[in-house]
């Protein structure tokens, strides 16, 4: 059976794959928004920091050896009441944010008395 996947227009948006040692736990569900700060120590974006709360993240950019693609399945019943399975690109991956390291504790200045 063949599956058809379309592309809708030339414009198909690039995602980024991030890769975290660990995992993230929210506290409330209005945290799922946003989870930190990404910061880019250098113009082309190879080095990276990411500090989500009191912690912060070294990381870098890897182009990935082959590109992934982000695919968002229709379903469609025809007039016979046949269905029909199709695949719509939603987007590209091709770079991933690595993260290997163990993040470091960021520690503020001790009040003054």
């Amino acid at each position: 059976m063949i599956i058809p996947i379309k592309c809708l227009g030339s414009n198909v948006i690039e995602w980024v794959l991030v890769e975290l040692q660990g995992r993230i736990e929210n506290l409330t569900e209005e945290q799922t928004s946003e989870i930190g700060v990404l910061l880019s120590k250098e113009p082309d974006g190879k080095a990276l920091q990411l500090t989500i709360g009191y912690h912060q993240l070294e990381g870098k950019r890897v182009p990935l050896k082959k590109p992934l693609a982000v695919l968002n399945k229709c379903e469609r019943m025809s007039h016979t009441g046949d269905a029909s399975t199709s695949y719509e690109v939603v987007g590209v991956i091709r770079n991933q944010y690595l993260f290997k390291t163990r993040p470091r504790a960021l520690i503020s200045k001790p009040g003054v008395r």
